[in-house]
């Protein structure tokens, strides 16, 4: 199946006070721009072949999306609309030479979506038959109300459609399963001079041949102002905050790593270059408790945090900007786990080194095997009770190093090691319980 994507219009209004000359499809946001957002968006989805319709300064978009295209993964076929200022309708219509009466899924290059919400349209699409279905959303969680086009929907029935209706109560997201009845409605409306993708939409209402489907509050943005690109860009940031993310990460980390990830970003920093640089933190960090002095610690300590709060922004980045892999995640997992063991061993060493004895061994032995055990076991025990059990004592690798750098900074480290020698490992056997029962 095709995604077409609309990526003609000029984005006078988002331009303001920027570089006027520069085509909306290829304005950035968080270091991608909102065309290829659009793309892999719908890429993430399960969608592989796209059909983009240009139109203002159609070379330099074409220019950079064939650039990026091997970075992009996907194949693409263009359009061209001459008369893009007619009406995103006549948009529409030009792509109808490439898709040969195939059903095909419609996008605008300047709404930014979560891609959950095209995969259930698809799946809904799917058992639906031949019927055309837009995606709507609630009133209430649209950013820029006034400039929304507005829907009314009676007994699940859409009954009109457009921006200056009185009695709506959905909005359209801009997300749409077509047929080739979207062409039909087209065509008649724009005989009659209306070039508007709404006015063809009204005629399928009509016809009674669109559906609805509810995205359920789900995040979507049309990007048409810069109050609307920062306001996209906010509640992303905001969503990397993660179900799984600890009490650390969650109150504390989040707060810097989000800053930090929003500059990373636009650089050409990979997230597992970001997860390196973690590591040689962490790195630098035990270095430095081998050395065993207060000042010493302190230095440690500050290290051990800041490479906690660095370890959260290659998964951000890869969110960000659609880098996720299997393959990245695993480094990360294993560069973590001979971190902490080299954080925990220097603490071990060090303090062994200023007062000697065979009990910090003995303690940082169990400190260690702990932190190894909580993170052997994570994963399998989530997966059987991700629903059902909750983690009662919040020890995940945040807290841990949160911990580590509290005892530094107070000079304790016998009482730190002991510390996380029973969090840890009383937790491994809450969990072994738990797998029992």
């Amino acid at each position: 199946m095709k995604a077409v994507i609309l990526a003609a219009g000029k984005g006078e209004r988002l331009s303001q006070g920027k570089d006027e000359s520069k085509p909306k499809p290829l304005i950035p946001l968080l270091g991608l721009s909102l065309l290829e957002r659009t793309i892999l968006s719908a890429k993430e989805s399960g969608l592989y072949d796209f059909t983009i319709v240009v139109g203002y300064i159609s070379e330099e978009v074409v220019k950079y999306v064939e650039t990026n295209q091997k970075h992009l993964g996907v194949n693409i076929d263009f359009v061209e609309n001459e008369e893009w200022e007619k009406g995103n309708g006549l948009s529409v219509l030009k792509a109808k030479k490439t898709l040969k009466e195939e059903d095909f899924v419609l996008l605008m290059c300047d709404h930014v979506f979560d891609s959950s919400i095209l995969k259930e349209l698809l799946g809904y699409a799917k058992n639906r038959g031949s019927k055309c279905v837009l995606c709507v959303d609630k009133p209430e969680n649209v950013f820029d109300l006034d400039d929304a086009t507005k829907i009314e929907i009676r007994g699940n029935k859409p009954k009109s459609i457009g921006k200056r209706i009185e009695n709506y109560n959905a909005v359209d997201c801009g997300i749409f399963y077509c047929t080739s009845e979207m062409f039909d409605a087209l065509e008649n409306e724009i005989g009659k001079g209306k070039y508007e993708l709404s006015d063809a939409v009204q005629c399928l209402i009509e016809d009674e041949k669109i559906e609805v489907l509810d995205i359920g509050g789900r995040f979507w943005c049309d990007i048409d102002t810069p109050e609307s690109l920062e306001y996209a860009k906010r509640k992303m940031l905001d969503s990397l905050t993660k179900p799984t993310d600890g009490v650390v990460s969650e109150y504390i980390n989040r707060r810097f790593s989000k800053r930090v990830s929003k500059r990373l970003v636009n650089t050409n920093i990979t997230p597992t270059q970001i997860t390196v640089m973690s590591f040689i933190m962490a790195l630098a960090s035990a270095a430095f408790f081998f050395l065993g002095e207060y000042k010493y610690l302190i230095m440690g300590g500050l290290l051990a945090q800041a490479s906690s709060i660095i370890d959260g922004c290659d998964g951000e980045v890869a969110r960000l900007k659609f880098l996720e892999t299997d393959y990245g995640a695993f480094v990360d997992s294993i560069l973590d786990r001979y971190a902490d063991g080299a954080m925990i061993l220097g603490l071990i060493f060090g303090y062994w080194m200023l007062n000697g004895g065979i009990s910090v061994w003995i303690i940082g032995f169990f400190a260690l095997t702990g932190s190894f055990m909580i993170s052997y076991t994570n994963a399998r025990f989530e997966n059987i009770f991700e629903k059902s059990v909750k983690t009662r004592i919040p020890i995940r690798r945040d807290m841990r190093l949160f911990i580590i750098m509290i005892g530094a900074f107070f000079n304790h480290v016998l009482a730190m090691l002991l510390l996380l020698a029973i969090l840890t490992n009383i937790e491994v056997f809450r969990r072994l319980f738990s797998m029992q029962r």
